[in-house]
């Protein structure tokens, strides 16, 4: 088994989110999943895929993809 199959959960705030991508506990990979505490929101990123999935608020997402200098789009959605 690779260690990304090993689940694990970190806390912590989100400004410190960057120096997850060398906590020890993720070995050689990049933090999956992130959400904050009222869970109102998720971003999904795998280490294969060649972007990070963003779930939430319509706020949320017309921010990020009027961001400049931000690639986004919107993927079809079919509940």
């Amino acid at each position: 088994m690779f260690h990304y199959h090993v689940p694990t959960v970190l806390t912590g705030r989100l400004g410190d989110a960057h120096g997850l991508h060398h906590h020890p506990d993720l070995m050689a990979y990049s933090a999956s999943n992130i959400w904050p505490a009222d869970r109102t929101w998720i971003a999904f990123t795998h280490f294969d895929l060649h972007g990070t999935k963003v779930a939430g608020p319509t706020p949320l997402i017309e921010a990020l993809l009027n961001a400049p200098g931000l690639e986004a789009l919107r993927l079809p959605w079919k509940p």
